[in-house]
């Protein structure tokens, strides 16, 4: 049985994912590059997770006063290679308390209405796993534009 022990230690490792390849890029405008063939860059990618782990745990369960602004998440340049780092330690732990605000019976509870984004009925844990993979497939793609970049640089 999952528990929010549990939950908080998987954000935690795939959040230091993120933050660790963040900490590989050579410099800002590396972040921004957007590679051929695709339509977002890893700073992008990074400012989009941010956005959706702040609305979808951060203030529901952190009581963060958090307003998203998506179109500029995928849009604008927000920070720079040094704040985003900033961004992403405050980020974890945000979402490390929230997750950690729970006990393992809320897990099983509905998830606040106005904010469901998948279907009809879905409880906190649903939300926490959903999210979770939401992280790791844009963590996957942040490394690849990473890796990608710093491979032209040298």
């Amino acid at each position: 049985m999952m528990t929010t022990e549990f939950y908080a230690q998987l954000y935690k490792r795939d959040l230091s994912k993120v933050t660790d390849e963040l900490e590989k890029y050579p410099d800002d405008n590396s972040l921004w590059e957007v590679l051929p063939g695709t339509t977002n860059s890893g700073g992008n990618l990074m400012q989009h997770l941010i956005g959706n782990l702040k609305t979808f745990v951060g203030n529901p369960f952190g009581h963060i006063n958090y307003e998203r602004n998506r179109n500029a998440e995928f849009n604008a340049r927000q920070f720079t290679k040094e704040e985003l780092i900033t961004e992403f330690n405050q980020l974890s732990e945000i979402i490390i308390n929230a997750i950690s605000s729970l006990t393992d019976k809320n897990l099983n509870d509905a998830y606040p209405e106005e904010l469901k984004i998948v279907n009809e009925g879905q409880t906190i844990e649903y939300m926490l796993i959903h999210l979770l993979t939401h992280l790791s497939y844009h963590a996957g793609q942040i490394n690849y534009h990473r890796r990608y970049i710093t491979s032209k640089k040298q």
